[in-house]
């Protein structure tokens, strides 16, 4: 990866948008349509927050689904959603999706909204490092301080899965949780 890569750069263009006065059960209805785990709030182009799936689940069951037909997007969204600066270099990236525990962050420009990056774009960018460009922290945080020993290559389908510590599914992506490795699912619990 080259050194000036931006954010803009790794970003997703694509994202679901709602606005503020959708009511949750249509947001609702969008993330499962689309696939997606959030969607942006927009006024406009500016965006002014996130509702999350686990957000319309809560809305939900708080008040079920006829309660959520008169529920808006704007009572229940997440206005302190993660942002970044689009000409931000990838290490401020990093550093802000591990420091505020955020799967994605809003992408900006100015006040408009220009896309999302996630965790994933930023592994797939920087997976093309190699251990010569990397730093002993980085070293550190990546094998959790253990001294790892090079392990022989496995001819397997499983070879990039790993085993989640507290459900004990094979996931390919864990991620470090209180010093636990954990999938997707239990990072919500």
């Amino acid at each position: 990866m080259r050194e000036d890569t931006t954010v803009y750069d790794l970003m997703g263009r694509e994202f679901v948008g709602v606005s503020e006065s959708d009511s949750v059960v249509d947001a609702a209805e969008l993330l499962v349509e689309e696939e997606v785990d959030f969607v942006v709030v927009v006024r406009g182009r500016e965006p002014v927050g996130e509702m999350t799936a686990r957000d319309a689940v809560e809305a939900l069951l708080d008040g079920g689904p006829e309660r959520g037909e008169t529920v808006t997007v704007g009572s229940v969204m997440d206005e302190a959603a993660a942002r970044i600066d689009a000409r931000a270099d990838v290490d401020e990236a990093v550093d802000r999706l591990l420091s505020e525990s955020a799967t994605h962050l809003l992408v900006v420009d100015g006040d408009d909204i220009v896309g999302v990056l996630t965790e994933r774009d930023v592994m797939a960018a920087t997976s093309s490092r190699g251990p010569e460009s990397m730093s002993e922290a980085d070293v550190i945080e990546t094998n959790g301080g253990f001294d790892v020993e090079e392990s022989a290559p496995v001819d397997s389908d499983y070879s990039n899965q790993s085993i989640c510590e507290v459900c004990g599914a094979l996931s390919r992506e864990l991620s470090n949780r209180n010093g636990q490795l954990v999938c997707a699912d239990c990072r919500e619990v």
